[in-house]
């Protein structure tokens, strides 16, 4: 009779527990709802990010600049959205190419058949490809 009442109790401690973990995220203002946002110096993962063609260009050029030897496998897709395998070595964009594009921030790149792939290395995912 005791166990069953003992692991009653502590299901009731673990679960009251978690209330003060969802307080500690502050809510959006115009929704009271938890914010999902990362916090503040965190980079978002990128599902999608929007480059103008000055902005390609000035990556395409400061990869090809910095002479990177970032080849690929031949068998790594070089389409948006499409899922690069994890054993793929990506690079961090180069400065120059950061300072003529910030919202590629939070991506990494590779190179596939002289192209500029960028992936958002949480999900894997190609985000943008740049052709050179």
């Amino acid at each position: 009779m005791k166990r069953p009442f003992l692991w009653g109790v502590l299901t009731v401690a673990f679960l009251s527990s978690l209330g003060p973990v969802a307080s500690q995220v502050p809510p959006d203002p115009k929704t009271q709802q938890p914010s999902l946002d990362p916090p503040h110096g965190a980079v978002a993962p990128a599902a999608q990010i929007q480059l103008t063609a000055e902005q390609r260009v000035a990556i395409a050029d400061a990869v090809r600049q910095a002479g990177t030897k970032a080849k690929a496998p031949p068998n790594v897709p070089a389409t948006v959205g499409a899922q690069v395998p994890p054993v793929i070595d990506l690079y961090v964009l180069p400065d120059r190419a950061l300072s003529a594009a910030p919202e590629a921030k939070g991506v990494k790149y590779t190179l596939v058949d002289d192209q500029v792939v960028l992936v958002d290395p949480t999900t894997m995912r190609v985000v943008d490809v740049i052709r050179q």
